[in-house]
């Protein structure tokens, strides 16, 4: 199996489905796509270079595109970018960011994707702080590989002003996730499902 996940930013697919990346990872391929380097949140190359470091802690292949931070546009040369990315890759899974969210390149993202993925059977929205409206129907238990998240997270140093970078808040809302689908003690990640395409597998 072939596994995208999608960001605006570095860090967005840490918070958003890393836990669920990491388990993935031990038996599938993680491709890794960022829109841009984040250029407003600190240096380009030191964020480059975080988010690498958390990619390799599940063996992801990382590509950052050139776009600007905050500038991200929804139009045939970005959708056609990731397009040519997922026609040679041929995903199973396409991992990205919610369409409602008060961050616009997480929007920007989300918009592209809904448009280069057409042909994806399966394409899953994940939540970030930013996130707004989320109404999850897809969960994953990440219990086991909670701490490789939050080690992907702590990567990104650069960040770790920002009042969201906050491993027990992160945690907090992985059991929250968890409780909503009765399993107390465990911790969750949870997703709006887009599209499923049953293969007969």
């Amino acid at each position: 199996m072939v596994v995208v996940a999608v960001g605006a930013h570095p860090d967005d697919v840490e918070f958003g489905c890393f836990g669920t990346l990491a388990m993935l990872s031990e038996a599938h391929k993680i491709h890794i796509f960022i829109f841009s380097a984040g250029e407003i949140g600190g240096p380009r190359e030191t964020r480059i270079n975080e988010a690498k470091e958390s990619a390799a802690l599940i063996g992801a292949e990382v590509t950052v595109f050139g776009y600007m931070n905050g500038k991200i546009p929804v139009d045939a040369d970005s959708i056609e970018l990731l397009k040519k990315r997922i026609d040679a890759l041929k995903p199973d899974v396409v991992f990205a960011p919610y369409l409602e969210d008060t961050h616009q390149g997480h929007r920007a993202v989300s918009r592209i994707v809904v448009s280069s993925c057409r042909y994806v059977p399966k394409v899953l929205f994940y939540e970030l702080p930013q996130t707004e409206r989320f109404e999850p129907n897809y969960y994953v238990d990440v219990t086991e590989h909670f701490e490789v998240k939050a080690k992907a997270v702590r990567c990104h140093e650069s960040q770790e002003h920002k009042p969201y970078y906050n491993i027990e808040g992160i945690r907090g809302r992985a059991a929250a996730r968890a409780f909503k689908v009765f399993n107390p003690g465990r911790l969750f990640e949870a997703f709006v499902l887009y599209r499923l395409i049953y293969q007969g597998e």
